[in-house]
């Protein structure tokens, strides 16, 4: 094994190109075999749409997904900064979401399913294409290549066998990737787009500050903070984490270039950041419906149950003296998100810092990998306890990517998954006369696909997207199901309603008499008012 060492010797000659095209055959094939293993479920899908219903496009996390088309739509109409449309408040556009909305001045006119998978099959296979690029700075031999790389991309942890609480005596613990989705690359690269580019541009900063052990162009260290300014208008948190990591590491390995790589990268974050505190500072409502942070357990859950085969694998390379040299840099990364996670303080600001957990797990557990093979002579036995190992590492990364199977198969998401045909046929009609200045008032399931479709903003729509979503979302069930019609009619004026929708008859026959609603559109079931001033 060859643990950060250079693929040639100094003063010998580069590779002949088709034997780098020979060392990428391989990589290659999984890459494209991951990649297409998460178009499958929405086909599936669009076949199982129940009767009376359209196919949304989407299946994992499909909710999350009408955020962003919502923001494609933003961006087309010429949008820089990110206005909430999930919500009633009218609060000052913060510069948020640049990945969707920056983009979306050319391509936005496609905002929609076609656009939201091909970024996301594009940011996958940027991803994995940088993960092997990252694993083939620390291994040299072909083998531990492939073994890091299938830790990297497939690892996890034994949460899928285990009931949500696990109970160890008086203590309670859960593994984090059941509760909070994102930290292994296989379960990454079926979400939203943002969050594969991320992580691809996170492993990219690695890449770069590894690569500068040796002399290189200046081109390198340029793409290097130019990744880590990406970076930080996705999630700020994993570019400090990266910054952080590659510090230390460059301070214990004494690699100057390294460090005046993380310095200079430290710098370029500072502008943004400052701009986020002003924010924060002048215009907290703007914040409000920003999620910071997800639920992400205990330390115990994180570091033993979602990555048992791993952690194991780290003890052992530990113990075998065979976790050093350059391999402290996914160490460090191990440990920043652990402190990232848990301490008082950070963690509701940076907890979503495990994101892609799998990769430094991975890293650092193949030499362990490696010292158990080792210790095993007969060379059968050697492929069974590798066979084994990589399975029950991988445990959680098959289960990522044949969970959306079960979704799409079972319709697990129904009311995202699908909109009911009715309702898509109003919002058609209704959106080439509505702009961001609309309010329509609608039921929470109903209300998600409204900023989508049209140019409406929903009084409530996604939760994590809604200002007080608990309580707006009991006031609409009131209004629809309670309420008279002075109470109604007091509501709509305070929060400057303009159209309400619904999907039910019954809604629709209490609210056919009200004086300020007019009925504009039906289709089946559901019904569109417009609210008319007296």
């Amino acid at each position: 094994m060859a643990l950060a060492r250079r693929t040639w010797e100094p003063g010998s000659t580069q590779p002949h190109q088709r034997a780098n095209t020979i060392r990428w055959r391989w990589p290659a094939f999984v890459i494209a075999m991951v990649c297409a293993l998460t178009v499958p479920p929405i086909l599936v899908a669009a076949l199982a749409s129940p009767p009376g219903s359209v196919f949304s496009g989407y299946v994992v996390i499909a909710r999350d997904a009408f955020v962003y088309q919502a923001m494609w739509r933003d961006g087309w109409h010429g949008a820089w900064f990110f206005h909430p449309a999930f919500t009633s408040e009218s609060v000052p556009g913060i510069l948020l979401y640049p990945w969707y909305l920056w983009p979306a001045h050319l391509v936005g006119w496609a905002a929609g399913p076609w656009l939201y998978h091909a970024a996301r099959l594009a940011a996958a296979a940027a991803l994995l294409v940088v993960v092997w690029l990252l694993v083939a700075e620390f291994f040299r031999p072909r083998l531990l290549r492939r073994w890091a790389f299938v830790l990297c991309i497939l690892g996890g942890g034994v949460g899928v066998l285990l009931p949500r609480d696990v109970h160890l005596g008086p203590w309670i613990t859960h593994a984090t990737e059941m509760t909070s989705p994102g930290s292994s690359v296989a379960d990454l690269i079926s979400m939203a787009p943002h969050l594969p580019w991320a992580l691809a541009l996170m492993c990219w900063v690695m890449v770069v500050a590894l690569r500068l052990r040796r002399r290189a162009q200046l081109w390198l260290p340029a793409s290097g903070m130019l990744a880590v300014a990406g970076l930080q208008l996705v999630y700020p948190q994993l570019a400090l984490l990266a910054v952080a990591a590659i510090g230390g590491w460059s301070l214990l390995r004494r690699h100057r270039c390294a460090l005046w790589f993380a310095a200079a990268s430290a710098l370029v974050q500072l502008p943004y950041l400052g701009y986020l505190f002003w924010v924060w500072q002048t215009a907290p409502a703007a914040l409000r419906v920003i999620r910071p942070a997800l639920e992400v357990g205990d330390p115990f859950g994180f570091l033993v149950l979602s990555h048992l085969v791993a952690s194991s694998l780290i003890v052992i390379a530990l113990w075998r003296g065979r976790l050093r040299g350059d391999l402290l840099l996914p160490a460090l990364w191990i440990a920043g998100m652990t402190v990232f996670m848990f301490a008082p303080g950070i963690s509701g600001t940076l907890g979503r810092s495990f994101m892609a957990s799998s990769v430094p797990f991975g890293l650092c557990a193949t030499p362990g990998l490696l010292a158990v093979l080792r210790l095993v002579r007969r060379r059968q036995w050697r492929r069974r306890i590798l066979t084994v190992t990589l399975a029950a590492s991988s445990l959680f990364g098959l289960f990522s990517l044949a969970q959306p199977y079960w979704i799409a198969t079972f319709r697990l998401d129904p009311y995202a998954e699908y909109e009911g045909s009715d309702e898509a046929t109003l919002l058609g009609r209704l959106a080439p006369h509505v702009s961001r200045r609309d309010i329509v008032l609608t039921t929470y399931l109903d209300g998600i696909f409204i900023p989508a479709q049209t140019d409406a903003r929903a009084f409530d729509g996604h939760p994590d997207m809604t200002i007080d979503a608990a309580h707006k979302s009991s006031e609409v069930l009131a209004f629809f199901g309670s309420w008279d019609a002075g109470q109604r009619a007091e509501f709509l004026r305070v929060n400057h309603i303009g159209y309400v929708l619904t999907t039910s008859a019954v809604f629709r026959d209490r609210l056919v008499d009200d004086a300020p609603l007019r009925l504009v559109d039906r289709q089946g079931s559901a019904a569109l008012f417009q609210v008319v001033s007296e």
